[in-house]
């Protein structure tokens, strides 16, 4: 859509309060309430922009396609790939076309977006596609929603104050359906050219199905699911789907021994990997392989001499603060048959320590690798990418808050994150709220760019792990101080949680990734 950016550019788009919350512009500031602004061009001024922008595009739909109900489902490209329930017979192509009008008319009429409150008491006024979700609710919280005229959402934080602000869009046709793109963090406001994410976007279909066939893709059908029975259908049906998506992926390594005998396992923060490789080991070995384990950690350099972030604190996670010419060439003896004697990295004095745990590969052994750029061929130089199988294992959550909210998959890992940071490392939510937005530039540096060279992708993520982590995490949010920073993420993470039933974690396997973040894992440090 080409229309004047200047709405956007440069613009205060909400306030926020001094308890850290943060409100619409609309919205009536409490009386002796300081404020400060929140900028479009920031993460949350994007976000904010988003929800805007869902809301007219759902109006667009009701107007011009009556018959047909959107849903908004994961996120690709910088953009969301929408889909269509009973969808017209026409093209993607000229749904697109009838969309895109209808979008600028909306924008042109600048509607109003008000933001609605769940009171038990008083909810004759709301949609009830938001008092289907909110119906779950305690009825402690004030639970929010962003209305368009009769389109309603979950709000995880304001919306613009009406559609005039929504000048910056595209919609791109892709297959059956269609994505929704909007400006990214780099360029903004102006939206980055187009790049298929062919094998990611083939992963989330496959998860769509999957959740379609659990009966489960929001949190309202979620709920529903778990008063049948406690959650346990739900609970076996996923670990049996997992099980399935591992016998395939050591398929495909058993296709390829022993040419590609090196198995390189990287994801963003929470995403299971140690579980994960530890699981595949014994997968291998059930089929007659061996498999050893390598931690790309123990090749950090000294800390002496590890390149530093912006802030001039030790960049752990960038490519230059490992010894890529040593860990290659570890690799490439291993491959030949030698024995090599690895480092081990010590973290409480920042020292590596040299020649310290041989490791020899036997004849039918496999290397599993596990570390935030195994799928960066830079990391092993000396070995072509025909002499590895690289996986893409990451939390790729499908669940839904309502049919126009995702649940991201970087809430959900953040979710994991503080109860795991809280029961193993004596960290407060706060304190992992706080270093979540390093966390994630660390991310969209070293991992995501990657994501398309992977051979394999693993979802790790749970249909049922929000209502087990939910008796973990709520206790820690309500911890976090109003004046924190953290606030609002921990307030808005709290409105899902309290909507969500819950599942004794008694019926999870001892076996389950989610055991790596909740404990008592047969795949822990003390049981491994």
């Amino acid at each position: 859509m080409k229309q004047d950016s200047d709405t956007i550019i440069g613009r205060t788009i909400a306030y926020r309060l001094s308890n850290g919350r943060i409100i619409s512009l609309s919205d009536g500031i409490p009386a002796g309430t300081s404020v400060s602004t929140v900028e479009s061009a920031s993460g949350e001024g994007r976000e904010i922009y988003r929800r805007g922008l869902i809301l007219a595009l759902d109006l667009a739909v009701k107007r011009q396609f009556p018959e047909s109900t959107l849903w908004v489902e994961h996120s690709i490209s910088l953009g969301y790939r929408c889909r269509l329930l009973n969808r017209p017979q026409m093209t993607s192509e000229e749904v697109v076309g009838r969309l895109t009008r209808e979008l600028e008319r909306i924008v042109e009429e600048s509607l109003e977006i008000a933001t609605v409150k769940y009171d038990p008491n008083d909810c004759g006024h709301l949609p009830e596609e938001f008092l289907d979700l909110v119906k779950w609710s305690s009825g402690g919280r004030a639970i929010r929603g962003n209305r368009l005229l009769d389109s309603c959402a979950f709000a995880m934080g304001p919306s613009v104050p009406d559609t005039s602000w929504l000048t910056k869009w595209e919609l791109k046709p892709l297959d059956r359906d269609f994505v929704l793109r909007f400006p990214g963090s780099a360029s903004w406001p102006e939206i980055e050219p187009w790049v298929p994410r062919r094998k990611l976007n083939r992963e989330f279909d496959m998860e769509e199905k999957h959740i379609a066939r659990m009966g489960v893709p929001d949190i309202d059908h979620l709920n529903m699911r778990i008063e049948e029975d406690g959650g346990k259908q739900l609970v076996i049906m996923s670990h049996f789907y997992q099980t399935y998506r591992m016998v395939q992926i050591v398929q495909h390594l058993k296709e390829d021994f022993p040419e590609r005998r090196i198995v390189t396992i990287a994801g963003p923060s929470s995403s299971g990997k140690t579980t994960f490789a530890r699981l595949l080991r014994t997968y291998l070995v059930a089929r007659g392989f061996g498999a050893r384990l390598l931690n790309v950690d123990n090749y950090f350099r000294h800390r002496s001499d590890t390149p530093r972030d912006r802030d001039g604190k030790p960049d752990f996670e960038c490519l230059e603060a490992i010894d890529t010419v040593l860990f290659g060439s570890h690799l490439e003896r291993l491959l030949e048959g030698e024995e090599v004697l690895t480092p081990v990295f010590d973290f409480r004095d920042g020292i590596r320590r040299d020649d310290v745990v041989p490791v020899l590969l036997g004849p039918m052994d496999f290397l599993i690798v596990e570390g935030i750029h195994g799928l960066n061929d830079a990391l092993t130089p000396g070995i072509g990418p025909d002499r590895k199988f690289r996986i893409y294992a990451s939390a790729l959550t499908q669940l839904n808050i309502d049919r126009l909210t995702r649940m991201s998959t970087s809430d959900s890992r953040l979710i994991r994150r503080m109860v795991r940071d809280s029961t193993q490392r004596g960290y407060s939510a706060e304190e992992t709220i706080l270093v979540w937005a390093s966390v994630k530039r660390g991310e969209r540096r070293n991992i995501f760019p990657f994501q398309e060279d992977a051979d394999a992708m693993f979802n790790s993520s749970l249909p049922y792990e929000l209502p087990v982590l939910k008796k973990y995490a709520e206790p820690l949010l309500e911890k976090v101080p109003e004046q924190s920073p953290a606030y609002h993420k921990a307030v808005k993470l709290l409105d899902i949680l309290d909507c969500v039933r819950t599942i004794d974690e008694s019926i999870v396997p001892i076996t389950s990734l989610l055991r790596e973040f909740i404990g008592n894992s047969i795949f822990s440090e003390k049981n491994w």
